[in-house]
């Protein structure tokens, strides 16, 4: 019977059983046959040929003999499955096998066991470390530099023939992995319906592998022992699942406790340094580029024109508290419970300020709040005034603070200030000269004089209930006037104070809920969402509409603003915005028409509790 390839045995593997089967050496069987067996290993095509033509093989065999044997395809790659691949990783002096499969091909004929032993091609990719058909782990079999020694497997496996024969070289028994399931399917041609599919076997075995070790790379800093198949076995675990899954296991990784040695970077270490050595110029590899591209710069923080894996950032993705810090010019000590308060990082997050990150598209309006905001001194400059007068508007609720932490140096916007003197300015009248004005005093005091607060005195003003003058408009706040009389009358009106007792007026409410725009107000009463009352205020003689405290307390009952969660919730302004989208509570809406920034309670109220809870 003529001797024929077994399954997936390699050339070299074949053209030594034969040299055995006739009881000669294997490279003088070789130069018998037509050339001297370095150029067998080379692999030409005419020597190929002669082959197949002497042992009469079909097309069909002779395809798939050299499709398990690899064939080169240029200096530095081949042909192997189809696929092209870097030549390493099917080329090594270190040679490995099954000796079970072995010791039941030498059974097969003892008397010629050398002419039985076949060499497997799937045996020479790293990734590969089982039998599938006997579950026991590959083994070195030899090692060998020289390749017309290392592929004369006849001289080879004769040297360890008895050990094989003993079964004292058996790898130990293993149960394969869903990794080493996938790759044996994947060699064999069968459909993947895994992440992987549309990409190379070979790179991503090796993706699988690399990723893998420096996932399990602390594990063997802290002395455990971990093998290099456990590792890709972890490793595509996680890839087969795609770009989604290896950046959220990225991501959480990038979250874990310590200030020491970034464990996201740990993780590529391998992965970075192949892509940007050996592999740079590797097509085959391009996926794992883009992939790792597209995951880490969610974790670091790159700035636009940084180069990423050979590629050159066009945009800014996440900042981290010291990135900010030095955009911004504060530092990050003054910046990191910032950044909390506005949702952007977590109370107790463990990050070091370096490694701490947060989206900075999502958080860019926070970040250009956060870089307008002023110290009280510079606010004072700006409003023109005095501290006690700056002290009293924050009491009085007229002007308030950006955030609510303590001992914040940076707390006011200077827009604010600018919006107070517009709006006082819009008030003025024609303030009387000589003797007549001597009544006409600066709101704080105003205060100080008739026991009115400043609170008391901006509603006057804001009613037209109380006259306002501006003395000299370089002064600002300091500058503006009011007559004494007028306070006193306002306070002491018994209408204002019945009309007060009422509730509150529709520019007030809205301020408490932290709507400013009288249009949305409003627009909340035409739907009938807010019950009110017209009345006709006693002092300015004009309508207005006024909301009992029981038709508030109604209201607040149903509904929730952004305002309204941070005062009940301690979830601030921009967190609660972000937080509301990703668990998908939606602003509330009546017949198409959208309220700006409401929310059922009955939507809301559970998840921001629980997000309340866990942050504290």
């Amino acid at each position: 019977m003529p001797l024929l390839p077994v399954r997936r045995e390699t050339l070299p593997s074949f053209l030594s059983r034969l040299a055995a089967s006739k009881g000669v050496r294997t490279v003088d069987f070789a130069v018998d046959l037509s050339a001297p067996l370095k150029r067998f290993l080379l692999f030409e095509p005419e020597l190929v040929e002669a082959v197949a033509t002497w042992t009469k093989l079909s097309p069909d065999m002779l395809d798939e003999l050299m499709s398990w044997t690899g064939v080169p395809i240029g200096d530095v790659r081949t042909k192997f499955r189809g696929e092209s691949v870097t030549s390493r990783a099917v080329r090594s002096p270190g040679v490995r096998g099954c000796p079970t499969c072995l010791r039941e091909d030498a059974l097969a004929d003892p008397k010629e066991p050398l002419s039985m032993m076949a060499m497997r091609g799937h045996w020479q990719l790293r990734e590969v470390t089982v039998c599938l058909e006997h579950q026991r782990l590959l083994v070195p079999l030899w090692t060998e530099d020289t390749p017309t020694r290392r592929y004369d497997t006849q001289y080879q496996l004769s040297r360890i023939l008895g050990e094989i024969l003993s079964g004292n070289m058996d790898g130990p028994e293993i149960t394969p992995s869903a990794f080493d399931m996938w790759l044996d399917s994947r060699l064999t041609g069968e459909p993947d319906p895994t992440w992987l599919a549309p990409h190379g076997t070979a790179a991503s075995a090796a993706f699988c592998r690399m990723l893998g070790m420096g996932l399990m790379r602390r594990a063997s800093d802290a002395g455990v022992e971990v093998s290099e198949r456990d590792a890709t076995a972890e490793g595509f675990a996680i890839i087969r699942n795609g770009p989604e899954a290896i950046k959220r296991h990225l991501v959480d990784l990038s979250m874990q406790a310590g200030t020491g040695a970034d464990p996201v970077r740990q993780a590529l270490s391998k992965v970075i340094y192949a892509l940007g050595s050996h592999l740079l110029d590797d097509p085959s590899f391009n996926f794992v580029r883009e992939t790792l591209c597209d995951a880490v710069l969610d974790i670091w923080p790159l700035a636009p024109g940084e180069s990423l894996l050979g590629t050159v950032v066009d945009r800014r993705r996440v900042h981290s508290v010291v990135t900010a810090s030095a955009e911004l010019g504060i530092t990050a000590k003054r910046l990191r419970p910032l950044l909390v308060e506005a949702g952007a990082l977590r109370l107790k997050d463990p990050r070091s300020d370096k490694r701490a990150t947060f989206d900075a598209e999502m958080f860019a309006s926070a970040l250009k709040d956060i870089s307008l905001r002023i110290a009280d001194g510079e606010m004072r400059r700006a409003l023109g005034a005095t501290r006690a007068e700056l002290a009293a508007l924050e009491r009085a609720g007229v002007i308030v603070p950006c955030t609510s932490l303590a001992g914040a140096r940076l707390k006011w916007l200077a827009a604010d200030a600018q919006a107070l003197l517009d709006e006082l300015r819009g008030f003025c009248v024609h303030r009387p000269s000589g003797k007549r004005d001597r009544g006409w005093i600066s709101v704080q005091m105003a205060q100080m004089r008739t026991g009115v607060d400043v609170r008391n005195i901006i509603a006057g003003i804001r009613s037209r209930s109380i006259p306002i003058a501006q003395l000299d408009p370089a002064l600002g706040y300091r500058g503006f006037r009011v007559p004494t009389k007028a306070v006193i009358a306002y306070a002491k009106n018994t209408e204002t104070k019945q009309l007060l007792a009422k509730g509150s007026s529709l520019a007030e409410f809205g301020r408490r809920l932290g709507i400013r725009d009288a249009s949305r107000m409003t627009a909340l009463i035409e739907a009938d969402e807010l019950k009110a009352e017209k009345t006709t205020h006693p002092v300015t003689r004009r309508e207005q509409w006024r909301i009992s405290d029981a038709r508030a307390a109604a209201f607040e009952k149903r509904f929730l603003t952004l305002s309204m969660i941070q005062d009940e919730f301690g979830i601030p302004r921009m967190a609660a915005r972000r937080l509301l989208n990703e668990a998908g509570v939606q602003p509330y809406t009546k017949d198409g028409h959208d309220f700006g920034g409401l929310f059922l309670r009955s939507e809301a109220k559970g998840f921001l509790k629980r997000k309340s809870l866990s942050s504290h």
